[in-house]
């Protein structure tokens, strides 16, 4: 594989956490796409496990991995002989100061916030201060779509959009039942999880409902009922906007 398909670079050998599963193979597609060879797992303790095997350029760390965190594993990794030498950048969608503050204390060398961009694995980003809680902008990321069509076959494409419709009404559904129940972590948890999921497939919409609601759900002063209605009044356009691409990537 030439530079030219990784935007200038040489292909990099990489390790992928993500446990999301939606996420993790639209990210791999991604990467593999552009000419990188990957290596996925979906655990903390696989991502500690197969950064110990060595020879990774970079390590891609979702910072709420089940087993053990992302910030936790990467705190095991740097302890491991080889764990100075890998490039780790903690990938999350958190609108938090506290996720923020793990992606930044846990030793990696820079944060992405979700969905994963080619563009910024040449860089070091610091992250920046939280986006604010804002309704501008586009509900959906079309050109996100289009990519992903480009990277697989049309079956392929069409089947994963359909599965990411699922998660997202399941998430939903999930998160109306915590905040009912008054169970704030589960609610913040599953708000983090909509909008690593909603932003990878072009939901922009929700993806800041739900960050904003994860936010929300960090500050006693907030209104938090009101965050999420405006949540849930964005995921049911975003269903009908990821199975009417299905419908397309089929035809």
């Amino acid at each position: 594989m030439t530079a030219d398909r990784t935007g200038g670079a040489p292909p990099l050998h990489i390790l992928l956490a993500e446990d999301e599963t939606v996420t993790r193979l639209a990210a791999r597609a991604l990467l593999e796409r552009a000419g990188h060879r990957v290596v996925a797992v979906e655990d903390g303790p696989a991502a500690v496990a197969a950064a110990a095997q060595g020879g990774f350029d970079l390590i891609l760390m979702d910072l709420d991995l089940p087993g053990l965190p992302g910030d936790e594993a990467v705190r095991d990794i740097r302890r491991q002989p080889n764990g100075a030498a890998p490039r780790i950048l903690m990938l999350t969608a958190s609108a938090t100061a506290q996720g923020r503050a793990r992606c930044t204390d846990c030793g990696a060398d820079g944060m992405l916030t979700k969905p994963l961009r080619l563009d910024a694995l040449s860089s070091t980003p610091g992250g920046g201060p939280p986006a604010a809680r804002s309704s501008a902008g586009p509900a959906f990321d079309e050109g996100a779509l289009r990519t992903m069509r480009e990277m697989l076959p049309a079956a392929r494409a069409a089947e994963l959009l359909d599965r990411t419709a699922a998660v997202l009404d399941q998430h939903g559904q999930a998160l109306a039942a915590a905040l009912k129940a008054g169970d704030r972590a589960t609610a913040g948890a599953l708000a983090h999880k909509i909008a690593g999921v909603s932003g990878q497939y072009g939901c922009l919409a929700v993806r800041r409902a739900a960050r904003a609601l994860e936010a929300g759900l960090e500050q006693p002063g907030a209104d938090q009922g009101q965050l999420a209605v405006e949540l849930a009044g964005t995921l049911a356009p975003a269903l009908d906007f990821l199975k009417r691409s299905a419908a397309a990537a089929r035809e």
